[in-house]
């Protein structure tokens, strides 16, 4: 931030040209969705909707997992 050399462009010179850059880069991206050039992507909670219908089947399990076996109650004897 400090000026070395008297004779060089000053910071604020180079923070101006990014400030404009992304100014320009947004204002772009603006124009480019509003005449339908891009789209932007659906938002995961509106587009992917599941519904369990069928809860009587059991789920797939991977070949890493192994069912438990059930266990009995001793108190009902």
């Amino acid at each position: 931030m400090m000026k070395g050399d008297p004779e060089a462009p000053s910071m604020s010179t180079f923070l101006g040209r990014r400030v404009f850059i992304s100014v320009a880069v947004l204002v772009f991206v603006v124009i480019a969705l509003s005449l339908g050039w891009i789209t932007p992507h659906q938002t995961p909670f509106t587009a992917h909707k599941q519904i369990q219908t069928d809860t009587t089947k059991p789920h797939q399990q991977s070949a890493n997992t192994k069912q438990l076996p059930e266990k009995q109650n001793d108190s009902l004897e």
